[in-house]
């Protein structure tokens, strides 16, 4: 899985799926944080599912819905999958991320899925998270924390007036959830690069 890190202006990209450009030629640095992350075998994990929340509806959907907005803007490919996350990447963001940076697989309804965690696991199991399915194929899932952070944001009303007004929820991706007939790359995300611009960390 590769980071990109613009110091400069402390944000960063997450590519889930694999990026095919060569990043050395915009980022200064690179640095491999695990070339081979091993994957846990864990058996309590649809337990703890079990007791987030599983609105009936795709993440898009929930957007669309003004159920929250993201951090800044995420990317999906053309089928609705999640394929990057842009965020805030600071210093201690970083060590936190890497820090609790975890691969496991699990049974859940009969099927074989595997987890990523971007976060502690108190932080991805909360009973107050959200589990969003991208497709009708519910191959893959993303778990979502809502903070109570809103910022203002600029709409036109009917009038064709610009009005400002509090954005719903702030939702912040706490691990995806996949099979292998999804299209996340098991030994592509089981790698960890970083790339930097600027000073390194």
């Amino acid at each position: 899985m590769d980071i990109t890190c613009d110091q400069s202006c402390d944000m960063g990209y997450i590519y889930l799926q694999k990026f095919s450009n060569n990043y050395d030629y915009s980022f200064d640095k690179s640095r491999l944080i695990a070339s081979n992350q091993p994957i846990e075998v864990v058996d309590s994990v649809y337990l703890k599912l079990n007791k987030l929340n599983w609105p009936n509806k795709k993440y898009n959907d929930a957007i669309m819905d003004g159920d929250f907005i993201e951090e800044f803007q995420n990317d999906l490919d053309n089928n609705g999958y999640i394929k990057g996350i842009e965020l805030q990447l600071t210093e201690s963001r970083l060590k936190y991320l890497i820090e609790n940076y975890k691969i496991a697989t699990f049974e859940f309804n009969d099927s074989q899925y595997y987890y990523i965690a971007f976060a502690e696991d108190n932080a991805v199991f909360d009973a107050e998270n959200y589990v969003y399915t991208f497709t009708d194929k519910e191959d893959a899932f993303v778990i979502v924390s809502r903070s109570k952070e809103r910022r203002y944001q600029i709409n036109l009303n009917k009038n064709k007036e610009s009005e400002k007004s509090l954005s719903p929820k702030i939702a912040f991706i706490r691990a995806l959830i996949f099979k292998e007939s999804s299209p996340y790359d098991i030994d592509y995300l089981k790698s960890l690069k970083l790339y930097i611009s600027n000073d390194d960390y």
